[in-house]
């Protein structure tokens, strides 16, 4: 299927199914999400439930694989069966749900997914250029507080076998072969589709899922998003700024809570939105000798996606292509445009005037409900004759309370 063919019918999923998208990380995942959830109503008019509140569903997946979320915290199993109870309770319409998370799954925990979900699961994974995601994921890892340079962790992500004491989840979850196979295993290949991100065909992907969950065509695109809701890539310089600001985080122990409001919705979540890699920008490229693994470990992949008998939407053989590569590319500076450097400050301005807001309206509801509290008449300000009615009064209430806990 390409962007100029009409639409595909044959994609489409049966009434109440439901759409499970795993990934894989770095190919429009964050795209579609944010668009998920900005159409939110859009959606359901058109019969297709993206439930939860969250632009996604990151927490609820990761709690219900027992997976960390940065340095320190570990989400609860509640989180996911709060999401569940509202699937469940639609009994109309297609659901969406799902993050890239879910591609790191382990064998069992596939099929605790496929008992969880059900019947009616469909999944979908999304796959990239095995050589064009390298710079991207390590970037990723770098808004996560990494602080291993690029060169040196290409040497560990490429080795045979990876080294996987670095950024250990990149191997299991861009193993797209193991993957794709995996899933297709327990879920059976008539309820897997994969789709292949391609350049050339810059609108499949949203074409897709539209196929896929019957919306009408160009619904997704009308979602506004800028560079940070898009997650675009960062350049060199950008990339490099964060990581030095890592060293520090990382070199005095600061906790994950604070990295992930200053930081990822900070500095880096502003820098990406403000701006986009101008002249003094650098971009990131392969090595000759990286290039030459990663295509071949691409090439690999995509022999064991095809022998899974999934349903693909577009081209695997674009994941063949040899990756590009540069005889000189730049892994590190040390300088960063000025724009980029006021950006981030800027960024952690803001994050700083959003905690005193959040500060401000919680200790406004506080006294608001202290004043509400001081205002309520005690039981001393009654008469004898208006006290019984009182206690009578609140004895009620308290006893519907304890029906309603209970």
């Amino acid at each position: 299927m390409t962007a100029t063919e009409p639409r595909q019918t044959s994609l489409l999923l049966p009434e109440r199914a439901r759409l499970f998208h795993i990934g894989l990380p770095k190919t429009g995942t964050t795209h579609l999400q944010n668009a998920a959830a900005a159409l939110r109503p859009e959606l359901l008019a058109h019969g297709v439930h993206y439930p939860g509140r969250t632009f996604n569903h990151r927490r609820e997946v990761s709690s219900f694989m027992g997976r960390g979320w940065g340095w320190g915290e570990k989400p609860t199993r509640e989180n996911w069966d709060r999401l569940m109870a509202e699937v469940e309770a639609d009994t109309e319409n297609r659901i969406w749900l799902g993050h890239e998370f879910a591609s790191e799954s382990s064998e069992k925990t596939v099929r605790s997914f496929r008992e969880a979900l059900g019947e009616r699961i469909h999944v979908v994974v999304t796959l990239r250029h095995y050589g064009s995601i390298l710079a991207s994921s390590w970037q990723q890892y770098m808004k996560m507080g990494d602080v291993v340079g690029f060169e040196a962790w290409l040497d560990a992500v490429l080795a045979d076998p990876p080294n996987r004491k670095v950024t250990k989840t990149f191997h299991t979850r861009n193993d797209q072969g193991l993957v794709v196979s995996r899933w297709a295993d327990v879920v059976g290949p008539e309820n897997v589709t994969a789709i292949v991100i391609d350049k050339a065909t810059p609108n499949l992907l949203t074409d897709a899922f539209e196929d896929l969950l019957g919306l009408p065509r160009e619904l997704l695109a009308t979602a506004e998003q800028d560079g940070y809701s898009s997650n675009r890539g960062m350049s060199v310089e950008e990339a490099e700024l964060l990581r030095a600001i890592n060293a520090e985080f990382r070199r005095r122990e600061l906790p994950w809570t604070a990295y992930e409001h200053w930081m990822r919705q900070g500095v880096a979540g502003h820098m990406m939105s403000a701006r986009l890699p101008g002249d003094r920008d650098s971009s990131f490229e392969l090595p000759e000798w990286a290039a030459a693994k990663a295509t071949a470990r691409g090439n690999r992949y995509v022999d064991q996606i095809e022998a899974t008998g999934v349903r693909v939407v577009g081209d695997l053989d674009v994941l063949r292509v040899p990756a590009r590569s540069s005889k000189d590319p730049v892994f590190t500076v040390d300088q960063v445009p000025l724009d980029a450097a006021t950006e981030a400050v800027l960024g952690s301005i803001e994050a700083g005037l959003k905690k005193e807001e959040k500060l401000a309206a919680a200790k406004e509801k506080l006294a608001a409900q202290r004043r509400r509290q001081q205002q309520r008449p005690t039981l001393d300000s009654f008469r004898a004759s208006e006290l019984a009615t009182e206690v009578g009064r609140r004895a009620a209430r308290r006893a519907k309370g304890l029906l309603r806990r209970g």
